[in-house]
């Protein structure tokens, strides 16, 4: 974890404005917030070198590029050892129709993100995972409609306070 001593408000806003638009040129991330183009930079390779900023990804239109049925799927495991949860972890980051995995608090164990062709191969890769050895006593799915709040990044002004 980085240390939250370093971060100050204009690091805020550089994370502010990359986590929207992470193809802003140093220039205009410079011009923004009011800062010579060197001195954004470096500010930037800290926050990289701290792991404050991770990775830049591009989002892409599924809807617009292919047919798909997108799931949120509940998970129980049977046992709950240490061993059964990483087996569990290890497995998902192979399943290429799970685009996330969390680990979770409450009647579940796991929630998955599932984005396959169509519900018929979502029930097939479903099968394969109750089927397999990896412990799991019951899933529950929920097809997602429609996506009604894109993710616009996260409220860094609200969770830090400086």
């Amino acid at each position: 974890m980085a240390d939250i001593s370093k971060i100050n408000k204009i690091d805020l806003k550089i994370l502010s404005i990359l986590q929207t638009n992470a193809r802003i040129t140093n220039q205009q991330l410079a011009e923004q917030v009011h800062l010579s183009a060197s001195a954004c930079l470096s500010r930037v390779k800290r926050l990289e070198a701290d792991g404050v900023l991770k990775r830049y990804i591009t989002e892409i239109d599924l809807e617009r590029l292919a047919p798909h049925v997108e799931a949120f799927t509940e998970v129980t495991l049977e046992t709950h050892a240490l061993i059964d949860f990483k087996r569990f972890d290890t497995a998902m980051a192979n399943v290429a129709e799970v685009t996330d995995s969390y680990k979770i608090s409450g009647a579940y164990d796991y929630l998955l993100k599932f984005v396959c062709t169509d519900v018929k191969s979502y029930n097939s890769v479903s099968e394969r995972l109750i089927t397999s050895d990896l412990g799991i006593a019951k899933m529950n799915t929920l097809i997602i409609l429609e996506r009604t709040k894109e993710f616009s990044g996260f409220p860094l002004d609200l969770l830090i306070d400086l």
